[in-house]
């Protein structure tokens, strides 16, 4: 039964604890009380009468409660729900607190507090009982400055909490503090950043946000309604979508394919058709689960709304059932399959064979994990020349570095498109939407039948009420807090880059990406540009800044002789995101060292088959950045430069290192 405490060295400066510091006198049960309840919402004080473990009550303690003291306050956010989650809360904010919110003497004499562990109790030091039974020897102004920095910290550890909620494993973190891309939950200031292909660390201005949004919530000046209404409008306004659609929030990329699903099989059964055939095109470049998200199946065993391992379905009863169709766009040396439009349509019909009358759900992607734009518009309007109303496009853009103008077209075209912000906003992972034309809408609005392991992801609050049947088929009894907090963190990054406007953003986009893909082209043989040399500027219109903003790159052994694969990329991946400086042999020079230490994120590796690659991504932050500033571009790519030689001192010492990793 531990007790924590610190008492503030700094409260008497004349080292006499007789001696009155500036501002301290005796102060009533009362008053600390109203101080106390003032500091925070969160903040609930605890009277005397409550029951407490008789081996760690003081003399002074029963004092205090025969005179009318306090037992001390506790941590009561109205979002952090079960006592035990409340105690090991309590407890890492006060560990959280003496780290870095603990105040120094600056002229206010601040007091001490400790913490009780056993009972989740703070509990304020003071020079004992007052003149009068009950009082405490307090400096108001340090005793509000010294709650105000304990309910900050509270605070962002509850929004750390929260942004690793509402979804499956991939946001569980490891005891290292990361997740399975390992990123923390909270903004990190020694990281090169260049991995939001993948998944990344909330920017500052984002968790800041995400922290304002909460604290509104905990004092009831912003409702859930209101805050989850804001986020979708405000998604609207940063892409700057002009044709009329419906944004369904959704915990991840992956499971928004559940919504063109929920629609496609709407129409599919209005049609009468005996089945649902769902087009996955650039298998093994789009999300890998998303397969089974596209066919109705869980892909987790743990769900957003915390159920584990659920089997409710996800997908209604057809005739020839659900079927998903996968067609990969790149050959085993990476190059694009020619002819890929005419590949899909063939699949299409050839799937049709033997069925009486399959609805289509056929994918298009603006923007795979390499960045490729693997459809063109001609195929969308073959399709749904041929198959009319048996046709519902998805557009996946969920690396969301489309253009508002492709995404307009597809919306304007009926299709739904997937987005995220997590990965070119930088928005902690994961969170995702379906916006969903207007057009297309009816079987949401109208209440089509809604399976009931939807509810496994989905709440009434991530879908607006004018989507009425679904909103009405969907649970209220749970709020996913992780997925507004991380949506907030978002819109934010939207926003900034919004406001910076198209022309410097794209130009800051073309110029980093010129630059990183020239420095990979300096370290052939060993780098080597997974798109060979005719990349340059690597011209897609349809994408921010008319250029991949993702390099994805090879790297070859140390001895040049075979490209590496995915198993011992991922080792080089995690360990770029680690100081491995002291595990390097002996024989390794001090540069060596220093070039070890660098610690950065980029997009984890993609198997293509025969070999692997990593990639180097521009995010929106980086894009803000240099569009504020084009003379930061030559720092950013001299950081870009400090990554590759990582990668190739990790290359070169990759034995020493992985027997190390395994004793």
């Amino acid at each position: 039964m531990a007790l924590l405490g610190i008492r503030n060295t700094m409260d008497f400066p004349s080292g006499n604890p007789s001696g009155n510091p500036s501002g301290s006198r005796f102060l009533s049960a009362g008053e600390v009380e109203e101080c106390i309840r003032d500091a925070s919402d969160i903040f609930h004080v605890l009277t005397p009468g409550g029951k407490m473990p008789p081996e760690i009550i003081s003399p002074y303690d029963n004092i205090k409660r025969a005179s009318g003291g306090l037992d001390g306050f506790a941590l009561r956010p109205p979002t952090i729900f079960d006592r035990a989650g409340t105690s090991s809360f309590s407890t890492r904010v006060y560990r959280e607190w003496l780290k870095t919110g603990a105040l120094s003497y600056s002229g206010i004499a601040l007091p001490g507090m400790s913490y009780m562990e056993a009972t989740g109790t703070f509990r304020l030091d003071s020079l004992g009982p007052g003149h009068y039974p009950g009082d405490y020897f307090l400096d108001a102004r340090g005793l509000n400055r010294t709650l105000a920095s304990l309910a900050d910290v509270a605070l962002r550890e509850a929004v750390k909490q929260h942004l690793t909620e509402g979804g499956d494993e991939r946001l569980h973190l490891s005891p290292s503090g990361g997740n399975k891309y390992f990123c923390p939950p909270h903004p990190v200031a020694d990281m090169i950043i260049r991995g939001s292909c993948t998944c990344s660390p909330p920017a500052q201005a984002g968790f800041d946000a995400a922290c304002r949004r909460l604290k509104g919530i905990w004092s009831e000046d912003e409702t859930l309604e209101e805050a989850f209404d804001d986020v979708r409008a405000r998604i609207s306004r940063a892409m700057g979508i002009e044709t009329q659609h419906h944004v369904v929030l959704h915990p991840s990329g992956t499971d928004a394919e559940f919504t063109p699903l929920l629609v496609g099989a709407g129409m599919a059964r209005i049609l009468g058709c005996s089945g649902v055939v769902n087009v996955v095109v650039g298998a093994g470049e789009v999300g890998s689960n998303t397969p089974n998200a596209a066919g109705g199946c869980h892909f987790s065993q743990f769900m957003p709304n915390g159920n584990v391992k659920s089997t409710a379905k996800l997908v209604q009863d057809f005739e020839n059932g659900t079927q998903v169709l996968q067609l990969k766009a790149r050959l085993a040396d990476g190059t694009m399959v020619a002819d890929f439009d005419q590949l899909v349509l063939e699949s299409m019909k050839k799937a049709e064979e033997g069925q009486r009358k399959p609805f289509f759900i056929m994918h298009a992607v603006d923007g795979s994990k390499l960045g490729s734009h693997i459809t063109s518009r001609e195929l969308v309007l073959e399709a749904q020349r041929r198959y009319g109303d048996r046709v519902l496009v998805v557009l996946d853009a969920c690396q969301a570095r489309t253009e508002r103008q492709e995404l307009d077209w597809y919306l304007s075209h009926g299709a739904v498109v997937l987005i995220t912000a997590s990965k070119f906003y930088g928005a902690p992972g994961f969170c995702a939407a379906a916006l969903v034309p207007d057009s297309a809408s009816s079987v949401l609005k109208e209440g089509s039948a809604v399976p009931e392991g939807l509810g496994d992801y989905l709440t009434k609050f991530e879908v607006p009420s004018v989507l009425q049947g679904l909103h009405a088929a969907l649970p209220s009894d749970t709020v996913n807090m992780g997925l507004l907090l991380r949506w907030t963190c978002g819109v934010t990054s939207m926003e900034m880059l919004a406001r910076l406007g198209p022309e410097a953003r794209d130009e800051a986009i073309r110029g980093w990406v010129l630059g990183a893909e020239k420095l990979i082209r300096k370290r052939r043989p060993q780098l080597e540009l997974l798109l060979g040399e005719a990349s340059e500027g690597r011209q897609q219109p349809s994408q921010l800044g008319g250029v991949n903003s993702i390099i994805g790159f090879k790297v070859r052994s140390e001895d040049g002789q075979r490209l590496l694969d995915a198993a011992t990329l991922r080792r080089i991946h995690q360990w770029l995101t680690q100081d491995v400086s002291d595990r390097l042999p002996s024989w390794a020079t001090e540069l060596e060292r220093r070039a070890a230490a660098v610690k950065c994120f980029i997009g984890q590796p993609v198997d293509l088959g025969d070999f692997a690659i990593l990639r180097l991504a521009m995010g929106a932050a980086l894009a803000y950045e240099l569009g504020e500033d084009m003379g930061r571009l030559e720092t950013a790519l001299e950081n870009d430069d400090r990554i590759l030689d990582k990668v190739e001192l990790l290359v070169k010492y990759h034995d020493p290192l992985q027997s190390t990793e395994q004793k």
